[in-house]
């Protein structure tokens, strides 16, 4: 076999095939389902046309499974060019993030899931968590057995932040962390049943001084099953706002915690992701605070460190 050949790079939705693609492959004919169209097998006829040409190919798609692999290969033996794999390994979490930076990079704001529904037929980029679960459900790991010449394994690494990004910064859950309710229920209705828990207003104050910025993100599904309207929602983390002295934009989810269907329920990164883009925050310089698991997988899947409400604010707290 010659040089020419054909590359499969493959590897989970948002996992950063394309800028692989891009910055190795540049002297291949590219061949991409989002980008003409259509289904996989839809390729086969453009992939063979190309190396009928004597030209090198670069096919970059999900390729979940050894099914969907196996026609490549074939072609590329056919054709007697040697395939070889590169298998882009990117975790669930990080391409999680991936998705709705880009996401909020391109429309401003993550979309819910009716808009989702509707966009996704024009931009395949624009898509819900369920296909992330459902392409790791699937997904068969490549390797040589399949036929490929060679097959290498990149582990996804995440580019660092720009300059521009520079603003330090708290994010804020606020039931458990920032209020309780004086009726002694879990989450308040009512702006009238908040009380501060003890040393926030102070602790907030100081690091205000210092530079910091606050920003909520908050999990109200309270919302979704009827037991709480958005407009009591809002109310009530004003009334927050109002007791703590602060003034700061909140994010919260209003939808069913189970299954996940949206990008902005906790643990899910989209509320902090789009905070991120679009104040430009310093993800070394951000901490999440909160008191749950569901905060900390939050902070970790951001990439920001995480700190436990009763240690952040002190033994008052």
């Amino acid at each position: 076999m010659g040089t020419q050949e054909v590359v499969l790079v493959l590897g989970i939705p948002a996992s950063g095939k394309s800028s692989l693609t891009e910055a190795q492959f540049a002297g291949h004919t590219r061949l991409n389902r989002d980008a003409e169209g259509g289904s996989l097998e839809a390729l086969h006829g453009p992939l063979r046309a190309a190396l009928s040409r004597g030209e090198s190919v670069v096919l970059d798609n999900t390729y979940a499974t050894r099914a969907l692999r196996l026609p490549v290969i074939e072609i590329a033996r056919s054709q007697g060019v040697r395939a070889r794999c590169v298998w882009v390994d990117t975790s669930i979490e990080d391409a999680q993030v991936n998705a709705t930076t880009r996401m909020v990079k391109r429309y401003g704001r993550l979309l819910d899931e009716p808009e989702l529904k509707k966009v996704s037929k024009t931009d395949p980029g624009a898509f819900g968590p369920g296909v992330l679960f459902r392409y790791r459900k699937v997904f068969e790991a490549p390797d040589a057995a399949e036929g490929f010449d060679a097959v290498e394994r990149v582990k996804f690494q995440r580019a660092a932040q720009g300059p521009e990004y520079q603003q330090k910064a708290v994010l804020l859950d606020f039931d458990g962390t920032l209020r309780k309710t004086l009726s002694g229920e879990h989450y308040p209705t009512d702006p009238d049943d908040i009380a501060l828990l003890p040393g926030r207003r102070e602790r907030l104050a100081a690091l205000a001084a210092e530079g910091y910025r606050f920003f909520g993100v908050s999990n109200q599904s309270g919302i979704s099953k009827g037991s709480l309207t958005r407009e009591a929602a809002e109310a009530c983390f004003e009334r927050t706002l109002a007791l703590l002295g602060q003034r700061f934009e909140v994010g919260y989810c209003p939808h069913n915690p189970a299954p996940i269907s949206c990008w902005c329920r906790k643990p899910m990164p989209g509320l902090g992701v789009a905070f991120v883009e679009r104040h430009h925050l310093k993800r070394s310089d951000t901490v999440m605070v909160g008191d749950m698991t569901t905060d900390q997988t939050f902070a970790k899947r951001l990439g920001v460190a995480y700190a436990d409400a009763a240690h952040f604010f002190g033994p008052t707290g």
